[in-house]
């Protein structure tokens, strides 16, 4: 089994913490372009497999609804380290495989914005899995499931760079992952983020939904290809302290990718993706490192 086809079928959760206007104190559960060639993609065959996520993001710029840029100053940095556990079994559900899932994001956040400054290091909100794939043929990949992030973060109601959000969110999912070994792969992952209350403060981010997409080529042992995502907020923010007209996010960015596969049981690929489109959210850039191998 080659690595290019294992993954998280679902983009599952890697908590970038990428800051957004249109959420509590800039913070969200979920990191758009997380998934890249991993969207859609299961491996077949039952196991433990690890997959390490580094990504490091910077923004100097904060825009408005309308995708201008605010006139502050502005200045946020995240790097984040994502351990990834992925469980195939061979129970059989409907036809397809069980498989589960526990996400482990380190964080370090450097924020600055007019008045304050904060940076914090620390565990951020971990995420578990449950999911079914589907695995028709030797290129198609179908996959359903449902990740949870809880509020198991360093959270403090007066730090804004806490790397916990102190409130829960659960993320149905759906997944496609082709690919031909020697040609064309191509995947996406859609889903719904329905965020529940932060107890503490009263504020309530708003659902989103966010599809992550990866197009490319293989060539013998190296993939080429461009990843990113599309995000778009269905719901208001809501709290005392939520901006009147609910502050709803869009973002889409893109950007190119390449894939080195060792053996059948090690591969690195990186990314770099850039923010084309902003509203209510910073713009910025995001740089991807990924190990993926098997137990």
């Amino acid at each position: 089994m080659r690595l290019k086809t294992l993954g998280l079928a679902l983009g599952l959760a890697t908590l970038m913490l990428c800051p957004a206007l249109a959420a509590e104190n800039g913070n969200t559960q979920y990191g758009p372009g997380a998934a890249q060639f991993y969207a859609g993609g299961f491996p077949p065959y039952p196991g433990v497999y690890f997959l390490s996520q580094t990504n490091y993001y910077h923004s100097t710029r904060l825009n408005d609804g309308n995708g201008d840029k605010l006139p502050i100053d502005f200045d946020v940095k995240t790097a984040v380290e994502t351990m990834r556990f992925l469980f195939i079994t061979p129970v059989e559900i409907a036809g397809g495989q069980l498989t589960g899932q526990l996400v482990v994001p380190l964080v370090n956040i450097d924020l600055s914005v007019p008045y304050t400054s904060a940076e914090n290091f620390g565990l951020a909100d971990m995420v578990g899995t449950i999911g079914v794939t589907w695995h028709p043929d030797r290129h198609n990949t179908f996959s359903l499931g449902m990740d949870i992030a809880a509020p198991t973060g360093e959270y403090d109601v007066s730090d804004p760079a806490s790397p916990g959000l102190n409130h829960w969110s659960f993320q149905p999912a759906v997944g496609y992952h082709y690919s031909d070994p020697q040609g064309l792969e191509l995947g996406a992952v859609a889903r719904i983020i329905f965020n529940t209350e932060n107890k503490d403060t009263g504020y309530t981010t708003g659902n989103e939904f966010v599809l992550d997409y990866a197009v490319g080529w293989n060539f013998d042992k190296w993939r080429l290809g461009a990843v990113g995502y599309f995000l778009k907020q269905l719901t208001d923010d809501s709290g005392p302290t939520a901006p009147a007209d609910g502050h709803r996010g869009k973002g889409f960015a893109i950007g190119p990718s390449v894939t080195y596969t060792f053996h059948p049981a090690l591969q690195l690929s990186a990314s770099w993706q850039h923010d084309l489109i902003a509203e209510n959210r910073p713009q910025g850039d995001t740089v991807w490192f990924n190990l993926a191998t098997k137990f």
